[in-house]
């Protein structure tokens, strides 16, 4: 087992008096807080260190923007997940504020420094008459340009799917077409469906693992087409607290050691066993695609894409009368990701020769089963309906959900090779397909060997 320990660091003092620490209270307590627009402005100048200088250069739209793009960037941080174990003092506040007041500076000078110093530069030479240059993709076009407008639509999930639009004369018009038939999903293909988030938990191990795919949708009169990809496969990474690190050869040794402990327990059924060993099997899988050192690490959330190029979908209602840019149409621009999150791993192996573990043996003993919990924990969540179901039949439960509050997933085409695949076969294989080869670019993550 290769396990590194990290040493503590000094917490700086906290001043609970700040804006910064009510608002950070107030989402950790599930509480309410009053904050006007203006004193929102001033905590990203004083408490997020948003200097003078960058301020005067800004835009009046921007600073009249500013507080919702806070409260944006604050739902957003994935440290929520250890409030819990904040709230039960497992360590110390200080730590946790420093961890979501460092993220929140992140996201504000990232967004200064990116986006919208881009933005800044393109008006500037919009204004000299100059053209600026869009960014390049491998097969020479441009990227499509969003207008600065955005449509707002609050609807059901069984809606989602079932979207799509059409213009008459200056007036643009939402329709819904009917939904595709929906289709059982095995064990594999739910932990990979989208808005899909697993909590596994046992005294050993307790990991959280969501579909977080993400979907940008608008409108256009052209198809899109673009052959976009992305090098990095880690798209985001944060540690809190206490860090322990283990190695992926431990973790699949373990893996295998507790499944086959399993199987000899009477309570645990075919079906059982089955979802448990899909779900661990999907968990080391993450670790070995992430390749970080061949490692993980406890309380950290790591972002990664599963595929480097998105996928799409275009719908256009059209009639035979129109020319091909006469109708408008609805794109959705697919890149499919994972967040993971370890948050412990306890696996004590015994001095034996053979491999074994504490847990792993009192699962095989059925004397010790009154003192120890030998089914797994296992809670599936629907990100997007904000439900979730911790039964032991929680999976028949979100299979009910999405039956019955969504509709299936409707095709896709790969954004590199304009294949087209129905999101029942991407998720049974971890959205990877096989990617014709070019003289641009080859994926290769992206082969199914």
């Amino acid at each position: 087992m290769n396990k590194v320990k990290a040493s503590p660091v000094p917490a700086v003092p906290t001043d609970q008096n700040s804006l910064a620490w009510k608002i950070f209270n107030a989402f950790v307590s599930d509480g309410q807080i009053t904050v006007t627009e203006n004193e929102l402005r001033d905590y990203a100048v004083n408490e997020l260190k948003l200097s003078d200088c960058a301020r005067d250069k800004m835009p009046p739209e921007f600073m009249e923007h500013l507080p919702v793009i806070l409260v944006a960037f604050m739902n957003m941080w994935s440290g929520w997940h250890f409030k819990g174990e904040f709230l039960a003092g497992k360590f110390q506040k200080e730590h946790y504020f420093q961890r979501f007041q460092k993220f929140m500076i992140h996201k504000l000078t990232s967004m200064l420094r990116g986006q919208f110093a881009n933005a800044m530069k393109a008006n500037a030479m919009k204004s000299l008459g100059d053209t600026p240059q869009a960014d390049k993709i491998p097969n020479g076009k441009k990227e499509p340009e969003f207008s600065s407008y955005a449509i707002s639509i609050n609807c059901p999930a069984h809606l989602l799917n079932t979207l799509v639009f059409s213009n008459v004369g200056d007036d643009v018009i939402m329709k819904q077409h009917l939904g595709v038939k929906w289709l059982d999903l095995s064990p594999v293909q739910l932990v990979n469906w989208p808005h899909i988030e697993i909590t596994f938990r046992t005294q050993d191990i307790y990991f959280v693992r969501r579909q977080a795919t993400e979907f940008v949708r608008y409108l256009n009169f052209l198809p899109h087409e673009t052959n976009k990809h992305s090098d990095s496969i880690i798209e985001h990474a944060e540690a809190y607290g206490h860090q322990e690190c283990y190695s992926y050869d431990f973790l699949e040794k373990y893996v295998r050691v507790y499944l086959e402990a399993l199987k000899t327990a009477p309570v645990v059924t075919p079906a059982k066993l089955y979802e448990v060993q899909t779900i661990l099997v999907q968990f080391l899988e993450d670790v070995k695609y992430m390749d970080v050192n061949k490692s993980m690490a406890t309380s950290t959330v790591v972002i990664f894409r599963l595929s480097r190029v998105p996928f799409i979908r275009n719908k256009k209602l059209v009639k035979s009368a129109d020319g091909d840019e006469a109708r408008v149409g609805y794109c959705e621009v697919i890149t499919p990701k994972i967040q993971l999150l370890l948050v412990y791993c306890k696996a004590k192996q015994k001095d034996t020769p053979t491999l074994a573990f504490e847990y792993t043996d009192q699962i095989k003993n059925p004397a010790e089963h009154s003192q120890i919990k030998v089914v797994p924990q296992i809670t599936y969540k629907c990100t997007f309906c904000k439900v979730e179901y911790v039964d032991s039949n929680s999976r028949d439960l979100m299979i009910q959900h999405l039956k019955l509050q969504h509709k299936m997933e409707q095709h896709v085409r790969c954004t590199h090779c304009k294949k087209q695949f129905e999101v029942l076969a991407l998720a049974a294989c971890r959205w990877r397909h096989k990617c014709v080869p070019t003289s641009v670019w080859s994926p290769p993550a992206a082969v199914n060997k």
